[in-house]
């Protein structure tokens, strides 16, 4: 029995791993996807970004257009001062190009106020594109760990169901037909080993004596509590 139990226990560690590679397949898509997705964005945070620039350079143009209109306006203004014939035509004049020149004015606070926005965006946007690249390489790398991970498992998933195929034939009909039941009701878990007295499956106190027997691995032992098979590792120190 001792043998048998052996065998049974490193199955169930096999299924352990199994079920943990399978986990594994169906989480590590998401997580690519999750670290693509936030490369995604923080790429359209940066265009935005970028956008915005465009935006305010056509801006800028504009005014700067709008600007030297009025200014030729102005000059206008001032060279038909000589041709004015009445105080009321010179005093028209006089409001037009002091009204040209306010607008001006506003016109380069304006400009100004857009350049001053653009270096700063140019300053911000160059920070970024550092951490940006920064932030992509880190990601490529998680994907590739990932992408290694997966790999790993392929091998481990294929040693293991080649393992568990040969220790299903060594193991007693009847023991494997119970520890298969037992697995499929306890989440995978067939077979627990037992510290101190107490089930790992199910973390309840198991009698003293069942505990010993246990030890011995004469005879197949079930946790009275949670039913699974027992087993005792050995070498085991006292706390």
């Amino acid at each position: 029995m001792k043998e048998q139990l052996e065998l049974l226990w490193e199955l169930q560690r096999i299924d352990l791993d199994l079920k943990a590679i399978e986990e594994g397949r169906s989480r590590y898509p998401k997580e690519i996807e999750r670290l693509e997705e936030k490369a995604r964005v923080e790429k359209e945070k940066l265009g935005k970004e970028k956008e915005r620039i465009e935006v305010l350079e056509k801006e800028r143009r504009q005014k700067e257009k709008a600007l030297l209109m009025e200014q030729e306006k102005i000059k206008r203004s001032e060279g038909k001062m000589f041709e004015v014939k009445t105080n009321k035509e010179y005093q028209a004049l006089l409001n037009e190009i002091e009204m040209g020149k306010e607008a001006c004015s506003r016109q380069e606070e304006e400009i100004l106020k857009h350049l001053d926005e653009i270096d700063g965006l140019r300053s911000h946007i160059a920070k970024r594109e550092k951490e940006l690249a920064f932030l992509l390489e880190k990601i490529e790398g998680e994907k590739r760990e990932i992408a290694e991970k997966m790999a790993r498992d392929d091998l481990a998933w294929k040693r293991g169901l080649e393992r568990r195929e040969v220790l299903s034939k060594q193991i007693d009909p009847e023991l494997f037909k119970l520890y298969s039941t037992l697995k499929e009701k306890r989440q995978g878990v067939g077979m627990v080993n037992v510290k101190q007295e107490i089930c790992q499956g199910c973390f309840m106190n198991v009698p003293p004596q069942m505990f010993i027997e246990t030890q011995k691995s004469n005879a197949l032992i079930r946790c009275p509590h949670c039913n699974r098979i027992l087993y005792w590792e050995g070498n085991e120190k006292a706390k």
